[in-house]
């Protein structure tokens, strides 16, 4: 089995812009990522990040790009947040297990599982004390062993020593990994979303930025609440 890149890396992956957005799956195969995430199959090619991202403001359609690593399928996106829209994680992890991380410009970094078509926990890393999901416990010892926490579930003292941390504790707890090689250099099969369920393209688009998280309507800080509703609604 080939070596393990992880996904710490992403914290200062400056190929990929300010942010970082990843869904993971256990056990599927791209081209089923691809089509729970909203994509249309039919458009699916081999595609390079920077491709990727020059065919979004070229056409306004988002690209989302996957690819497989130790058991493990991954979404990368580079001008959209798709993974963290309502509902979608739930899609992704019908029959399976879904993780998804998430940093924006602000910045502002998420972890949330998902198993079985439910968001089972989910926290904001400035915030690990304010969790949710249908079992918003379900990763508190691995979050104190990473350094989210304290030993007593409190926040840390300092917060700025857990930043990062949320990904270490991924990458141990689900064995989670994101070859930086196929990511930032090579091609992954890429498909672009279905009609519209692209993010409108931003007022300036020369030279291309990363999307503002507001421009696509993340989870807000009512997170606990939309995590509460049944699918659907």
């Amino acid at each position: 089995m080939s070596a393990r890149d992880g996904i710490a890396w992403l914290r200062e992956a400056h190929e990929l812009g300010t942010d970082y957005r990843v869904t993971f799956a256990r056990g599927l195969e791209p081209p089923e990522l691809l089509t729970r995430m909203g994509c249309d199959p039919t458009t699916a090619v081999p595609m390079g990040l920077v491709d990727a991202t020059e065919t979004y403001f070229d056409t306004g359609v988002e690209t989302i790009r996957a690819g497989t690593s130790h058991g493990w399928a991954y979404a990368v996106e580079t001008t959209g947040n798709r993974g963290f829209k309502k509902g979608v994680l739930d899609t992704v992890s019908a029959g399976t297990e879904a993780v998804l991380v998430y940093s924006d410009c602000n910045p502002v970094a998420y972890l949330i599982y998902a198993r079985d078509g439910e968001v089972v926990c989910g926290f904001e890393e400035e915030a690990p004390e304010d969790r949710f999901g249908t079992d918003p416990d379900r990763l508190l010892p691995h979050m104190i062993t990473a350094g989210l926490l304290a030993p007593d579930g409190t926040p840390v003292d300092d917060d700025t020593q857990a930043r990062g941390c949320e990904l270490r504790m991924a990458e141990t707890v689900f064995g989670l990994d994101l070859p930086h090689h196929d990511v930032v250099h090579g091609p992954l099969l890429a498909a672009g979303l279905r009609e519209g369920l692209s993010a409108p393209l931003p007022v300036d688009t020369s030279p291309p930025q990363p999307i503002p998280v507001h421009d696509t309507g993340p989870i807000t800080p009512t997170a606990t609440a939309i995590a509460a509703e049944p699918p659907g609604e």
